[in-house]
């Protein structure tokens, strides 16, 4: 099975993560390399400090 970013569509293998062609008849997984990760969860922390929620102690 070959992990692929949902975001960028990096694909990731033995050496790490990397915008490359997916190997055709592969089936996938899809997650989030860690850049577009840190990304989401700059976005989702955001969305709630702008809706006034705060982070429980």
């Amino acid at each position: 099975m070959q992990v692929i970013c949902c975001v960028c569509h990096k694909t990731k293998n033995h050496k790490g993560w990397a915008k490359q062609a997916a190997r055709s008849g592969a089936q996938f997984s899809h997650g989030y390399c860690p850049q577009c990760y840190r990304q989401m969860m700059e976005m989702v922390e955001n969305f709630f400090v702008l809706n006034g929620c705060r982070k429980s102690a």
